[in-house]
């Protein structure tokens, strides 16, 4: 189907991938280190499916202005460098590694770094307008995330810059414990320009948030959905942790509960 560049994941390595469909009808990717050996992993389940979406697929023109000049090494460079195919999609601004949770599973690691990391207010605007002065084209949405971005006291003002600095799309990605305990933090943000809360949400049990949270985080779930849908945010979406054998017999509830409440 496709050959393409990856890792190994013993040396981290760059290395030739090949992109294939097998007796099975599932896309598998197979790569090679000359270290570590032959890798192969299920890329995508239904090979149908993946060509349905595979006919999108397109390179763009790349920047115009990288902000980085080494090519050829990526992943290992910081920084969009020649070789990126576009410009930012999706910009993911960590602005804390600060949070009011202290989960068994966290996917940021907030809780062990062992220092305070938290760019400043100024820095994360100068972030922001590096990211809309990308050339040909502007990054047309960012996410807030951390930690949680929410302990942030000026959490509402970045969101705020984002809008004025011309982001179409604005995000967080919260816990929602303080959406829940602070109703009116919802209309705020919905009035700053935020479009659109990515909520952690493990299922419509207790079980999966005493696992995956340490403590029942279900009523707080349900309120910050009802302090969202008051505060005239329309687009929450539910972002689960799944476990084998913890809650992904939950998947489907999931699906059905978003459904049911996709006014918000």
């Amino acid at each position: 189907m496709r050959i393409t560049k990856s890792l190994c994941p013993e040396c981290l390595e760059i290395i030739e991938a090949k992109i294939f469909e097998d007796a099975l009808g599932r896309v598998k990717i197979r790569k090679v280190c000359d270290v570590h050996g032959v890798f192969e992993d299920i890329y995508w389940s239904d090979a149908e499916l993946y060509k349905k979406f595979d006919r999108y697929w397109c390179e763009g023109s790349g920047l115009s202005e990288p902000m980085v000049s080494v090519d050829g090494n990526c992943p290992n460079n910081c920084g969009a460098c020649p070789s990126h195919k576009t410009t930012t999609i999706l910009a993911n601004i960590d602005v804390t590694n600060r949070c009011n949770q202290n989960c068994p599973i966290c996917f940021a690691n907030a809780s062990a770094a062992g220092y305070l990391y938290e760019p400043s207010f100024d820095q994360i605007k100068d972030m922001l307008i590096g990211l809309r002065s990308q050339k040909p084209v502007p990054c047309p949405a960012v996410q807030f995330a951390g930690g949680e971005p929410t302990v942030r006291r000026d959490i509402v003002q970045i969101v705020q810059t984002a809008h004025d600095v011309g982001f179409p799309q604005i995000q967080i990605a919260t816990n929602g414990i303080n959406l829940a305990k602070k109703p009116e933090l919802s209309r705020m943000l919905y009035k700053a320009g935020l479009k659109t809360v990515y909520l952690q949400f493990d299922g419509l049990t207790e079980m999966p948030y005493q696992i995956a949270r340490g403590y029942n985080a279900l009523p707080l779930k349900l309120k910050a959905i009802e302090n969202c849908r008051a505060g005239g945010l329309t687009s929450v979406a539910l972002v689960p942790t799944i476990a084998r054998g913890v809650n992904d017999d939950q998947i489907g509830d999931i699906v059905h509960f978003a459904a049911d409440n996709r006014d918000t």
